[in-house]
């Protein structure tokens, strides 16, 4: 075994050995500490056996292309979103501080690790089998305070939320960036893992749906990277066949659609796309039907008798007509009924419930949404 195999080799180990008294015993790699540490990391490497330039061909193509795939993704879970509902993102100096610059230098420097022992380790199969299962632990001793194991339930939510996309998703970015570099898996991490801390909302998706992306999209990229890289090696194609195959009028139409459709359905903006749920305003409104509510913004002297008004109660939005409209100490009140219920509403609808007043009907339209919610 050649002497820098033996390096790596050791210490690959030693790595081993400090996230494992880490992960069972004292935790102490978190946050911050975490980063000192892969700084440290590439320290002790660059002494022991310097750093590797990346000479690999094509990274423009290839992040070119990463970019194409990520609209096309993210236009299908945000279309998604109109069906699961939206979160919003909360955005202070301690979410900056405390997660999205350690997030953004964990993954920068991760990868930079990983494209080291992969570079250097290469035509050795022990030493790079054991930079995958490195990073794999470095991922899960970044995530592993998350979980606790006191439970069966507890350990099957750290096996199937942290532990498989950690696997899955580092088997295709180790492959990646041994074909063709550490530059577009950097990439494509930072807007995988840091888009929901982006953009001012995110599709509902939960822990399992997120967890399914971090396993099927990783592999999805490295089908691609591994075609692109056939066709090249085959001159089926050559570099500028590689960009006119790129759909742009397409994704630019569809990204104008999918925003639409956000724009409508998030409830961040004055217009709010809401699906009727239920018949008890049958004869003015159906089941399945599309409300696109206009919202008062405090302006609640527009809200008369005889008006169909949105309201949230108990966590949910109801739709019904307003029968009476109450001026109490500068104060609105509505008493609301549904068209096809025999009496009014129970609760008094104050102003903190109000939404909005619905504006247009499209109808039929959000039958799918019913249907998927009743699965």
């Amino acid at each position: 075994m050649k002497k820098g195999y033996k390096k790596l080799l050791i210490l690959e180990l030693i790595l081993f050995l400090i996230l494992g008294i880490n992960s069972f015993s004292y935790n102490f790699l978190t946050g911050y500490k975490m980063i000192f540490f892969l700084f440290i990391v590439l320290g002790v490497f660059k002494l022991l056996l310097g750093f590797e330039k990346d000479r690999h061909r094509y990274i423009k193509d290839f992040i070119l292309d990463e970019t194409v795939m990520l609209i096309v993704f993210l236009l299908i879970y945000y279309f998604i979103g109109v069906f699961i509902g939206f979160v919003k993102t909360d955005y202070s100096f301690n979410i900056i501080r405390r997660i999205i610059i350690p997030s953004v230098l964990y993954i920068v420097l991760r990868e930079y690790v990983r494209y080291l022992f992969l570079t250097k380790g290469d035509g050795n199969k022990l030493v790079t089998i054991l930079a995958f299962f490195l990073i794999v632990g470095l991922d899960i001793t970044n995530n592993i305070y998350l979980t606790t194991f006191d439970t069966k339930y507890s350990a099957f939510i750290f096996a199937s939320t942290i532990l498989m996309p950690a696997i899955f998703s580092n088997i295709a970015y180790s492959y990646v960036t041994k074909k063709v570099g550490y530059k577009p898996v950097l990439y494509f991490c930072l807007v995988m893992e840091l888009y929901g801390y982006i953009f001012p909302i995110t599709p509902d998706g939960g822990q399992y749906l997120n967890t399914i992306i971090l396993l099927v999209v990783p592999t999805i990229l490295c089908i691609r990277v591994n075609n692109i890289l056939e066709s090249l090696n085959n001159q089926k194609i050559t570099r500028e066949d590689v960009k006119k195959k790129r759909p742009y009028l397409s994704l630019v139409l569809s990204s104008i659609t999918v925003f639409i459709l956000v724009y409508f359905t998030s409830g961040n903006f004055d217009k709010w796309a809401v699906v009727v749920a239920s018949n008890s305003m049958a004869g003015s409104l159906s089941k399945g039907d599309i409300v696109i509510i206009d919202k008062v913004n405090n302006d609640y002297n527009k809200i008369e008798e005889g008006k169909i008004i949105a309201y949230k109660y108990n966590d949910k939005i109801i739709i019904h007509r307003v029968v009476e409209a109450i001026h109490i100490d500068n104060r609105y009140y509505f008493k609301t009924k549904g068209d096809a219920n025999n009496n009014p509403d129970e609760v008094l609808v104050s102003e903190k419930m109000v939404i909005g007043i619905i504006d247009v009907k499209i109808p039929y339209v959000g039958l799918p949404t019913i249907w998927l919610k009743n699965l």
